[in-house]
């Protein structure tokens, strides 16, 4: 899924934050490399959905190290797992989730409005923010029912447990179905560079062969209400 077509091949990626759910402050996570600290934005925060991938992120408590991968498609395509130690595991989802420590994530870019600022962001999304997301798009019809002018939010954050441990889950929501003319343009910008960046990443990292495409599937039937409409929202 994405906004645009893809263009000319890119190199870094463009994403200036990096978002996580935290389930104690209700907040969207993430780390700031100037100053060196994590940092929060408001759980509220809009977004235009502008790709999805999938990748493997997780913490390995033998090796007191993170675990990440690279960034696909679908299940069915090969990730590469690696800790600080180099590569641990490569294989398709179903092959490498059984390594200790990770979880199947969703890698979500989106356009976010930062301050004053329009923000290139990516949602790395696992655990009870993974489930929520896959809660919402079953209740909305389908990732296809995201695309163009949708604006995206975390209008609550319901308070859960899991044996002894309390935490706070997000709940997603349309917000929107308009934008006003600068944030459509800035949005089709941002898809453009986003989409040279992945022409390239992908090129590199996908894999040669054909896999079988397996995954987890929500059972889930929602009903779903009208979003509320609010009028040039960025």
């Amino acid at each position: 899924m994405s906004r645009t077509k893809p263009r000319s091949t890119g190199s870094s990626n463009p994403a200036t934050k990096f978002l996580q759910w935290n389930t104690q402050a209700s907040a969207w996570e993430f780390y700031d490399k100037e100053a060196q600290e994590s940092k929060t934005l408001p759980q509220d925060t809009g977004f235009i959905i502008l790709d999805q991938l999938i990748t493997a992120k997780g913490w390995d408590d033998r090796k007191n190290s993170a675990i990440w991968a690279n960034e696909v498609y679908t299940v069915g395509d090969k990730l590469t797992l690696r800790n600080k130690d180099g590569i641990i595991a490569t294989g398709i989802w179903s092959e490498v989730k059984t390594v200790h420590g990770v979880k199947f994530t969703k890698s979500v870019y989106a356009m976010a409005k930062v301050g004053s600022d329009y923000e290139l962001v990516n949602f790395q999304l696992k655990g009870c923010a993974l489930t929520a997301w896959i809660e919402f798009e079953d209740k909305v019809g389908g990732s296809n029912k995201l695309e163009g002018d949708i604006v995206v939010a975390v209008t609550e954050a319901v308070e859960d447990r899991k044996g002894a441990v309390s935490y706070n889950r997000p709940v997603f929501n349309i917000v929107s179905n308009t934008l006003s003319n600068e944030a459509a343009l800035q949005a089709d910008m941002m898809d453009g560079t986003l989409q040279e960046y992945l022409s390239s990443y992908l090129k590199v990292e996908k894999p040669t062969e054909d896999e079988d495409d397996e995954g987890e599937e929500s059972e889930l039937e929602i009903a779903y209400s009208e979003p509320q409409v609010i009028a040039n929202p960025f």
